[in-house]
C-alpha cells in the first residue's frame, strides 16, 4: 500500500497547466465545466497525484497510465494489477494504491451542524461524535472511505457500515476490512479503507 498527497497552495500554475495536458479528453471535460478555480485545481492535481502514486507503485511512467470507469463509476487503472482511491477537500488531495481494494477520504475540519449526522450515524456513533471534537469527521470519512473502497459511492445504506473508536483503534461491523488514521495535517482528518487480502 502506498499512500500520497499534495498541498495545492505550493504548486505553481505553471504545474496545474501541465498536469492539465496529461488528463484523458473525459476528465479534461470535467475540470472545464467547473466554474470555481480552487476545485479545478484540485482535481488536477488529484489526476496528476494519482498518475505519480501509481507510477512510483508499478514502475511504469505516469503518461503510460490509463483510467476507466467500472459500471458503477469507480476509477480505475487499465492493464495494471493495482487498486486506487483519490479524494481532495481544502487545499488537500490524497491518494491511496494497493494490490487489494482500497479506499480513501479526507476533509477539512470546519464547523458543521451536529444534526447533520442523524443521515449517516447510528445512535452509538453519534454518542461518539458528540464526545469527540472531531468525532463528525473521523466517523464520516470511514464510511466515505469503506464504501469507496467496496466501489459503490454513498447511498441509502449508509448506516448498514458502522464504526467504533477507542484509544485510535478502530472497529468495523463489516468484516474482512482494515482502516487507518493517516496524519497528514491538524485542520484534516483522513481515512483509509483496505480489503484484508484473501487467505487460502
Amino acid at each position: 500500500m502506498k499512500i500520497s498527497w499534495i498541498n495545492i497552495g505550493s504548486i505553481e500554475q505553471s504545474e496545474f497547466e501541465k498536469w492539465f495536458d496529461q488528463m484523458s479528453d473525459k476528465r479534461k471535460k470535467e475540470v472545464a465545466s467547473m466554474k470555481v478555480e480552487q476545485k479545478k485545481k484540485l482535481r488536477i492535481a488529484a489526476d496528476a497525484l494519482c498518475r505519480k502514486t501509481i507510477s512510483d507503485y508499478c514502475g511504469i511512467a505516469p503518461e503510460e497510465i490509463t483510467f476507466g470507469y467500472s459500471e458503477k463509476g469507480k476509477p480505475f487503472a487499465k492493464d495494471l494489477p493495482v487498486h486506487f482511491s483519490i479524494s481532495h477537500s481544502g487545499d488537500y488531495a490524497v491518494c491511496a494504491v494497493s494490490e487489494n481494494e482500497i479506499g480513501i477520504d479526507i476533509e477539512k475540519i470546519r464547523p458543521v451542524n451536529q444534526r447533520v449526522a442523524d443521515k449517516f450515524a447510528t445512535e452509538k456513533e453519534k454518542e461518539y461524535i458528540l464526545s469527540s471534537s472531531n468525532g463528525f469527521f473521523e466517523i464520516w470519512t470511514l464510511k466515505e472511505a469503506y464504501f469507496k473502497c467496496i466501489g459503490t459511492g454513498l447511498g441509502k445504506n449508509i448506516k448498514d457500515v458502522s464504526f467504533e473508536i477507542s484509544d485510535g483503534i478502530i472497529s468495523c461491523s463489516k468484516s474482512g476490512y482494515e482502516f487507518f488514521f493517516n496524519p497528514i495535517n491538524d485542520n484534516y482528518i483522513c481515512s483509509i479503507c483496505k480489503k484484508k487480502a484473501a487467505h487460502f
